[in-house]
């Protein structure tokens, strides 16, 4: 349900609220606490480019989604939270079963993973470490998308500070890091070892299907859905069961996911994982 905020005394939107507008082009939805903090941000941005309201909301409506306005606009209302290692089960998961099993089955082939809502990159470099711990003569390629191009210019930069690095286990610290900055302010740079295998892009997930052309052996998706309105839960979902290859893997969040699960997946059951299968060919067709 769309819900209209309309402050008294202030221009308001004709067609669509703010808020509206961005669930319809990003999927983003707002808790009702949040609306008021949404639109305070918003009026000040546009007070500051001199700009009516009514005239500003009516450019974004028609701009493309690489407008930089239009980015600048959505770079006020995305949370980019993340850590490494941020949800343990999962990676804890990929390591012992996922990784093992896959490379079990493809041999000496590419693996390809992803992290969809990657923010900053930390759960992307994660997924690398853990890949290359498994098997440091391996081939494979992490990939880490996310709607914020500040944020995927942060990624590809690697440089994190003493907090962000803190669940970074000591022994990976200095495999996977190398450390510069100051001693009060140190810095800590992924190494060109580790950076080789991970690639970042900036994708809107919710309109993201010409974007994603490649397919992928394990998809994390953390932390992104509780974001989204039901509708483009279901839609992101589905389009990332598309993006796996038969018998790949996706994983959730705790508590993530459509009220409806996609034809294309099978549940797999793993303690603190929310986890799903892309089904074979054979299973599609009925024939198991």
């Amino acid at each position: 349900m769309s819900i209209v905020v309309q402050m008294p005394g202030r221009e308001s939107a004709p067609r669509e609220t703010w808020c509206d507008l961005i669930r319809r082009r990003c999927g983003l939805t707002f808790r009702t606490s949040q609306i008021p903090v949404v639109l305070d941000c918003v009026r000040q941005h546009v007070a500051a480019r001199g700009l009516s309201e009514r005239a500003y909301f009516d450019q974004m409506t028609a701009a493309p989604d690489h407008d930089p306005e239009w980015l600048a606009l959505v770079e006020l209302v995305v949370n980019h939270e993340t850590s490494f290692f941020r949800h343990p089960p999962s990676f804890d998961v990929l390591r012992r079963h996922l990784l093992p099993e896959l490379r079990e089955k493809r041999g000496r082939s590419r693996l390809n993973l992803l992290s969809a809502g990657c923010s900053t990159g930390q759960e992307a470099y994660s997924m690398a470490m853990v890949a290359m711990d498994h098997d440091p003569k391996a081939d494979y390629a992490v990939w880490g998308c996310d709607i914020s191009r500040p944020a995927i210019d942060a990624a590809r930069a690697a440089r994190f500070g003493r907090r962000a690095i803190a669940g970074v286990p000591d022994a990976w610290r200095q495999r996977f890091f190398t450390t510069g900055g100051t001693e009060a302010m140190p810095e800590y740079e992924v190494t060109e070892e580790l950076r080789r295998h991970v690639r970042f892009s900036a994708v809107n997930l919710f309109a993201a299907d010409g974007n994603m052309a490649l397919s992928y052996d394990v998809i994390f998706c953390h932390n992104v859905l509780i974001y989204m309105s039901a509708a483009a839960v279901s839609q992101i979902v589905t389009l990332l069961a598309t993006r796996l290859v038969s018998g790949g893997y996706l994983l959730l969040g705790p508590g993530e996911g459509p009220t409806e699960r996609p034809a294309l997946l099978e549940p797999v059951s793993f303690s603190g994982v929310r986890m799903f299968r892309r089904k074979s060919h054979a299973q599609l067709e009925g024939r198991s």
